[in-house]
């Protein structure tokens, strides 16, 4: 596998435009609003504001996040784990309701249209990555990440962390009546890939847990053991 190589003209950013006709009558809008317009208005016209200063805080907090759920793990086990995996569940569904709430998405669109156009919101906007998008079929898109603001600091393991937002994301969109489907993960920058690939596709059982929440049960209990092998 190769390694990402930038720069890229590849994907799109949040302000891009998809190459599908139907994207025309989509309008993603942000979360937290307010902020988001003192931010604009702050940085209006200065030429000493630098980007790369806002990454820097944002993986100070990102590492923070990641710290915190170990910390809590080896210091509670399970239950620590739990507390800390809603509080991340709740951080996550609050960006993703208002996001929602401040968009704009036309019913005119097949199903399959909105999910796709959404989730380039979830990505480029909450997750601020690089996306390259594609919708599969009725049933299902895919996207790869060219470029995270994790791939440099976070594992492989540690992204399951992320896996914790997603889970609000996914409640929120559910909330919003998007709650017919679940991704997955096929290949991770952290772990050698040349990008992250997902996949989103429609629920086959409606019954049980999704299978996003039910893998990232599975990661929770692997780093439970390891703790306990550290000791």
């Amino acid at each position: 596998m190769g390694k990402p190589s930038y720069p890229t003209r590849e994907g799109l950013w949040a302000k891009g435009k998809r190459d599908e006709k139907s994207y025309k009558k989509v309008r993603l809008g942000m979360p937290y609003a307010e902020a988001v317009s003192q931010f604009r208005q702050a940085i209006l016209g200065r030429d000493d504001f630098d980007p790369a200063a806002l990454f820097v805080w944002g993986t100070m907090q990102a590492t923070a996040v990641l710290n915190i759920l170990k910390a809590v793990e080896r210091a509670f086990g399970k239950e620590g784990q739990e507390t800390v995996r809603k509080a991340i569940n709740e951080a996550g569904y609050e960006a993703m309701h208002e996001l929602l709430d401040n968009s704009e998405v036309s019913e005119e669109l097949d199903e399959m249209e909105r999910v796709s156009y959404l989730i380039t919101a979830l990505n480029t906007i909450l997750y601020a990555s690089l996306e390259r998008p594609k919708i599969t079929s009725p049933d299902s898109c895919e996207f790869d990440i060219l470029w995270c603001p994790h791939q440099d600091r976070y594992t492989a393991f540690d992204c399951r962390v992320q896996r914790y937002f997603v889970e609000g994301m996914l409640d929120a969109l559910s909330d919003h009546g998007y709650g017919d489907f679940t991704a997955r993960v096929e290949t991770l920058i952290p772990k050698g890939a040349e990008f992250c690939h997902f996949v989103v596709e429609k629920l086959k059982d409606h019954a049980g847990k999704n299978p996003w929440h039910k893998y990232s049960d599975e990661l929770g209990e692997r780093a439970l053991k390891k703790r306990e092998k550290q000791g």
